[in-house]
């Protein structure tokens, strides 16, 4: 059983880049349209909060900046238990689910005929099928709308004038490969709303400056060697993580394969500081805790793991599951109250219990 990893980090290596040459939007003709059960699942495994797994895409939007619980303005019922994806959250909305992200049903996707490395500023690519692991950005400005990923988007580096947004999208990142981070999105300067994430070791990587918002994150690939720690989003610094449905649900796999948490945050590399994970849903997962609070390793283990700083958990709601933890072991570990900035500020149970923070 994949348990140790809530007491060890693991290695997170470098996505090696596709070929060179410019991207722009393809122009294809012909394709498939996108009904509301579109889209497939990875094969992960079973959830203990309750998600039905489903990768499927749904009745989200066209672009703009979805409110809370809606999909791009046009609002949706809840149609699922309460702190459920797809069911009423506490603030007046509806958690994010495959009818809430994803492509909007109806939309005509054409294959992408670009190159797999887009190095024009401002390319937009809009109802596509993309398929490219990964697609790399060396580029500023960089839209991607109503799309499906066959496979990975990122930008490699941070402080290379790199950017983009990625909306109202569908991620299948594919099984693990073993040869990069495996993450449907990634690493730096990136903004991402509404998208159905599924596949890799880790659906989001948010290493420097990336936000995520009213995302539906789940069901990772599984991983027969045996080796990969698995998660659903994996902070450093500089993120915020607004209104998701978060789940790691990969099968373990001996001696060391599947979830370490939802959300993890390891000192390997460089301090865990400047985050912001607020009003998202953390489901009960198979790792052993719901949540890293970026302290990991602060016994000296780990090289920056005493470093953790600016880290606000607030108003998230935390799945109890079938073990009464959320995780195997806890709901959130290696979270330092006395480290600068750090605040846990109204954070809850599913049934709206008070949850404190643990060290």
């Amino acid at each position: 059983m994949h348990r140790r990893s809530v007491w060890f980090g693991w290695l997170i290596l470098g996505c090696p880049s596709s070929g060179p040459a410019t991207g722009t939007e393809a122009d294809t003709t012909g394709g498939a349209v996108v009904t509301a059960t579109s889209g497939g699942t990875s094969g992960g495994g079973g959830s203990e909060g309750g998600s039905t797994g489903a990768g499927s895409s749904g009745d989200a939007s066209e672009g703009g900046e979805g409110s809370s619980g809606d999909s791009g303005g046009a609002s949706l019922p809840c149609d699922a238990p309460a702190n459920t994806p797809g069911g009423p959250d506490p603030f007046g909305g509806c958690w994010p689910d495959a009818t809430r992200t994803g492509i909007p049903a109806g939309t005509t996707l054409t294959d992408y005929d670009g190159e797999c490395t887009i190095t024009q500023n401002g390319t937009e690519i809009d109802a596509k099928s993309v398929t490219c692991d990964p697609l790399v950005i060396r580029a500023a400005d960089v839209r991607i709308t109503r799309t499906k990923i066959n496979g990975s988007v990122l930008v490699e580096a941070p402080g290379m004038g790199y950017s983009f947004a990625i909306s109202d999208s569908e991620i299948d990142a594919g099984p693990v490969q073993g040869t990069d981070d495996d993450s449907g999105i990634g690493k730096s300067d990136f903004t991402a709303t509404r998208v159905d994430v599924y596949g890799g070791k880790r659906g989001v990587w948010c290493e420097f400056a990336c936000s995520v918002t009213d995302s539906w994150i789940h069901d990772q690939a599984p991983d027969p060697t045996g080796t990969a720690h698995e998660s659903a989003v994996r902070m450093g610094d500089g993120s915020t993580i607004e209104h998701n449905s978060i789940l790691c649900n990969a099968p373990d796999f001996p001696p060391d394969a599947g979830c370490s948490a939802d959300l993890t945050g390891y000192g390997d590399f460089a301090p865990i500081q400047n985050n912001t994970i607020h009003r998202n849903l953390f489901m009960a997962t198979t790792g052993g805790a719901c949540a890293y609070g970026g302290s990991s390793g602060d016994d000296g283990s780990k090289p920056y793991g005493d470093q953790a700083n600016n880290i606000v958990f607030e108003e998230n709601v935390f799945q109890r599951g079938r073990g009464g933890q959320c995780g195997y072991y806890f709901p959130i570990t290696d979270f330092d109250e006395t480290r600068p900035g750090n605040q846990w500020i109204a954070n809850v149970w599913d049934d709206g219990t008070p949850l404190p923070p643990a060290n």
